[in-house]
């Protein structure tokens, strides 16, 4: 079972092949080739460090974020937003069938407003349709 950060279900979902570094770009390509040929891999939304957050260079020794505060509500908005339920499973193909064949630009907006990816406009409204295509939906 894959456990994720709620807002890590966006971040693979839009994920383009860009990322922090070199590992992080790795694992985030085997997490994405894994659910791709996998999509009934099981996933267990959790409110801390799971396997995305491995690889990144904000995680520090004891598990927390150097944006811990931000990362909380950008977890606690998808929690909200897609009303979803920590440390519950789904499959992410049933996560893609609720949640992405009804996603807008608002849910986008609102969940991943703060987030320096999106501050940067490398995550842009523009990646909805894009990615729509690319998962097949």
């Amino acid at each position: 079972m894959l456990l994720l950060r709620p807002h890590h279900i966006n971040c693979l979902f839009f994920y383009q092949g860009l990322g922090y570094s070199k590992n992080f770009t790795r694992g985030m390509d085997k997490l994405v080739t894994l659910i791709k040929e996998n999509p009934y891999s099981k996933v267990m939304f959790i409110v801390g460090c799971d396997a995305i957050c491995n690889d990144c260079p904000n995680r520090q020794v004891n598990n927390c974020c150097t944006t811990q505060d931000k990362v909380n509500e950008l977890d606690y908005s998808t929690l909200q937003t897609y009303n979803i339920k920590e440390n519950k499973v789904y499959t992410f193909h049933e996560l893609i069938d609720t949640i992405y064949k009804n996603f807008s630009e608002a849910k986008f907006n609102k969940i991943c407003r703060s987030c320096n990816w999106y501050k940067r406009r490398i995550c842009t409204e523009s990646i909805i349709s894009c990615q729509i295509e690319k998962w097949g939906l």
